[in-house]
């Protein structure tokens, strides 16, 4: 007879999972072997803490400080510790759960029953003390509750790709904050000297004019010039302050009370270089990369775990405890009571169809998620390339415009020397200065757009600042590539 069971049990489970058909995840994505604007054969050179590249230790602070400070961060890390606890509790179901109980109740049988009918309108009343202690322990034959924990793990690995994103929002917020508020500053400090050369040229003019050397008509031009720069001064001086407000906002303090250290040797940094190395580095590095990731690893847990309900389920339970209806007798040895179920089995007969389509369902958000998976990686390619064209535009423009500064200021110096042996009148002078400043603003404007792409270029890299979660242990997802699903389908061009 147990042999018979044994044996139809065997059958109903081989041809519960002959009716499925195998899941084969996808494969690894290909990689183009470089990028359009930059060389494979120089290697990553992006570091941790990627903003120290540009040797600011201004923005070094800013960026440290914003990161320890900033709610958003301990939000991220909360997040990540939400994932640690829920691995825990996935993981706990790995082992049997015991239990411990005691109750007492007092009963009373009615005498209108059949029961007291039996006993000539007699009752059953009494108390009894009991003392229990209750085993479970479901056998993970078919890898549903490891399959739990895979889910977990990667639940996981998708908030550390949160708070790493965070981070990563942070810092470049922060960076462009920065950038900005340095070139309101150069802008402004620039303008002023223009303003003090249009000021001189309004003063010239006018006594020019005077001696009928100059018509009305210059004057006023020179007057709506000087206006002009008057209100450029002040647009400048509004995009400082907005942006050190920012900064002191990111920094969590007190707005009125914050002021961004500026020195007055300080200088804009160069333009860094910086090499992205490898196309494949990007799905390391990037949290949107190693978000979409960990969702397909997700995901794969939950297409087995739906595979798991076609097959029994198997576990095992006990009760082992005391039941006395005097305290005092409780734990004499007659008052034991036991309950020992070797084996407890449910093998699902008959679901009309729910358990296919739970399947199946599972089976198609994977492939949905593999074709967001590869969507994102071309944005990542594609965002990388166009940051590194940005950077190699703003370099070309630099370099064009200080090959014209260094002109316009040998025009300035030729102006005045003749104006010193009386070749030509300060006008020219005044004009040919007024020229190279606003050269000078241009090239600032240039170093600028280029230290804003660097920044950009960094985001795109995926380049956080941060390392893996303190206290993460073996649970902590590594930012590998050999950490990500694989997707099968057309290599990435």
């Amino acid at each position: 007879m147990n042999d018979r069971l044994s044996f139809l049990l065997g059958l109903a489970i081989l041809l519960q999972g002959c009716s499925i058909e195998p899941f084969v995840p996808a494969a690894d994505p290909a990689f183009p072997s470089s990028y359009r604007n930059a060389s494979p054969d120089e290697p990553n050179n992006v570091d941790v803490r990627w903003w120290r590249v540009y040797r600011d230790p201004v923005l070094d602070h800013l960026v440290e400080s914003v990161l320890e400070r900033n709610p958003y961060t301990r939000f991220g890390e909360l997040h990540v510790a939400e994932g640690h606890a829920n691995v825990l509790g996935a993981r706990a179901d790995l082992l049997p759960n015991m239990n411990f109980g005691a109750s007492r109740d007092e009963s009373h049988t009615s005498t209108n029953t059949p029961l007291g009918e039996l006993l000539q309108q007699g009752t059953i009343a009494g108390q009894s003390n009991r003392i229990t202690s209750n085993t479970t322990w479901q056998i993970d034959l078919w890898g549903r509750i490891a399959q739990s924990v895979e889910l977990a793990k990667a639940k996981l690995g998708v908030a550390e790709a949160t708070r790493r994103s965070v981070a990563l929002v942070l810092v470049r917020e922060v960076a462009v904050a920065y950038w900005q508020f340095r070139a309101a500053e150069a802008d402004h400090s620039l303008l002023e000297q223009i303003r003090a050369e249009r000021q001189e040229a309004v003063r010239l003019i006018g006594m020019r004019l005077d001696i009928g050397l100059n018509t009305e008509q210059d004057l006023i031009e020179a007057k709506v010039r000087l206006a002009r720069v008057e209100a450029e001064m002040h647009e400048a001086a509004v995009k400082r302050d907005m942006n050190e407000q920012e900064l002191a906002i990111l920094m969590v303090v007190d707005v009125k009370d914050f002021r961004v250290p500026s020195p007055v040797e300080y200088a804009l940094p160069d333009i860094p270089e910086v090499a992205p190395g490898l196309p494949a580095i990007v799905l390391a590095r990037r949290p949107d990369l190693m978000d979409s990731s960990e969702r397909l690893r997700a995901l794969i847990a939950q297409e087995r775990i739906a595979e798991t309900a076609f097959y029994p389920s198997i576990s095992l339970t006990s009760r082992y405890g005391f039941a006395s209806q005097d305290l005092s007798d409780i734990a004499k040895h007659s008052s034991r009571e036991f309950s020992f179920v070797p084996i407890s089995l449910s093998l699902p007969i008959f679901d009309a169809g729910r358990n296919r389509a739970n399947l199946e369902a599972a089976r198609l958000r994977y492939q949905q998620q593999v074709n967001v998976h590869k969507v994102n990686i071309l944005i990542a390619l594609r965002q990388v390339d166009d940051a590194l064209s940005q950077v190699r535009a703003a370099r070309e423009r630099l370099r064009i415009l200080d090959e014209a500064l260094t002109a316009s200021q040998r025009r300035a110096n030729v102006a005045e020397a003749r104006y010193a042996v009386g070749q030509n009148n300060y006008v020219e002078v005044n004009q040919a200065r007024d020229g190279a400043l606003s050269l000078q603003r241009k090239l600032v404007r240039s170093r600028i757009d280029g230290l804003m792409a660097t920044t950009m270029l960094m985001e795109a890299l995926g380049a956080d600042g941060t390392s893996p979660s303190k206290g993460s242990g073996e649970l902590s997802p590594k930012p590998t590539r050999q950490r990500f699903p694989s997707i099968r389908g057309e290599a990435v061009p």
